[in-house]
Order: structure tokens, then C-alpha cells, then sequence
């Protein structure tokens, strides 16, 4: 018997281990440097999984997360169907949600590729990857506030949403202070990415506190 609950803790795993081992061993083998990319920004999370053992263990990671991540958000559709009454919004949210999971298949798999169309179509896979989830996210923490759940987790997800929506404004508005802003930018991609992807860690222990429960079995 598998406790599906448990999609959400192996994605959030898979998505703070893959990128992080990506990067140690793309700085191990000499692709990019040595730092602390959340605090110097010295690398994009794309440039440690280009090259070398890196880029496969990037991949090994990032597409079963993301295959995961369109589980998890079904499993969230359902779990709000029977905390709150159900509405349009939750439909809304199960969208975004999917949308962004499924671009970032689009992302993970032309990560490494040349050319100009497959660096439009990381583009695009990073960006709606990362608007769409965030929105979902954010709408989803709403909801399970009108739920009117007693876990700290509820403030935890609500007041993360917002920290990442000052917090991307605020990078916006330092990068015009800069003529070259790549380190910005790789800072609050990092920085962003890292928050964005502890949101199902928060939803599993919300899981556990009201006691949602999905089984897959076979007899």
C-alpha cells in the first residue's frame, strides 16, 4: 500500500537535492565556480546542469519532480474538496498548477541543447514554470486560510508567497542600479526557486494535520 501523501515530501527532496548535487558536481569538474550560488549569484541554476555528470543528474532529478508535481496538484484539487466547499478558483488553481509542472518538462528537456529555438523554449518553460506555480501557490494558500485550518503551517504558506512577491519586486528594482545584473538575476533565481519548491514540504505536514489520506493499492 503506497500513501500518496508522500508525492508531496519526494518532490520537494528531489527538487532541493537535484539542482544543489547538479552544482557540486558542475563546480567539481571545473563548468562553473566554486560559491554559494544564493548569496553571490556567481551561477544560474541552468549553467550546473549544462555539462559533464551534472547535466544527467539534473535531468535524473528535475523530470521525475516535475511528473510528480502534476500528481501532487491533483492530490491538492481533491484535498481542497474536502476542507473547504469546492469553487471555481480550485479548478483555476488545479491549471496553473499543471501548466507550470508541464513546462517544466519543456525546460528540463532542452536544458543542454544549442540554439536559438531551444533557448526561446527554456525561456518560456522557466518563465511560465515559475509565474504559473507561484500563482497557483499563492492562490492555494488563500484558500486554505478561508479553510480556516489551526496549523501554523497555513501562516507559513501564506506569508512565504508574499516574502516571494516583495521579495522578486525588490531584485526587479536593485537590478536598475547595475549595469551588469546577472548576479542578481542568478541570486533570486536561486533564491526564488528554493522557496517556490518548499511549498509541498508545507502541504505534506498540512496533509498529516487533517489527517487527508489516499491509498493506491492492488488486490
Amino acid at each position: 500500500m503506497l500513501d500518496l501523501r508522500n508525492v508531496a515530501l519526494v518532490t520537494w527532496i528531489l527538487y532541493w537535492s537535484g539542482p544543489l548535487a547538479a552544482y557540486l558536481l558542475s563546480a567539481n569538474a571545473g563548468y562553473v565556480d566554486w560559491c554559494v550560488p544564493h548569496l553571490t549569484g556567481c551561477d544560474s541554476i541552468s549553467a550546473s546542469g549544462r555539462h559533464g555528470w551534472g547535466y544527467f543528474v539534473f535531468k535524473a532529478t528535475m523530470l521525475p519532480a516535475a511528473g510528480l508535481t502534476l500528481i501532487y496538484w491533483i492530490l491538492c484539487y481533491r484535498w481542497l474538496s474536502l476542507i473547504i466547499t469546492p469553487a471555481r478558483v480550485d479548478q483555476v488553481i488545479l491549471s496553473l498548477g499543471l501548466i507550470g509542472a508541464l513546462f517544466l518538462v519543456l525546460y528540463v528537456t532542452f536544458l543542454g541543447s544549442d540554439g536559438d529555438t531551444y533557448r526561446t523554449l527554456r525561456r518560456y518553460g522557466t518563465v511560465i514554470f515559475f509565474g504559473f506555480t507561484f500563482l497557483a501557490q499563492l492562490l492555494f494558500a488563500k484558500r486554505i486560510i478561508d479553510a480556516d485550518l489551526q496549523s501554523p503551517m497555513v501562516r507559513w504558506k501564506y506569508r512565504m508567497a508574499i516574502f516571494m512577491f516583495w521579495g522578486a519586486l525588490a531584485f526587479a528594482v536593485l537590478a536598475n542600479f547595475f549595469e551588469d545584473d546577472d548576479f542578481l538575476q542568478n541570486i533570486s533565481e536561486w533564491n526564488f526557486a528554493s522557496a517556490l519548491t518548499a511549498f509541498p514540504v508545507l502541504t505534506w505536514f498540512l496533509w498529516r494535520h487533517t489527517r487527508f489520506r489516499v491509498d493506491f493499492r492492488q488486490d
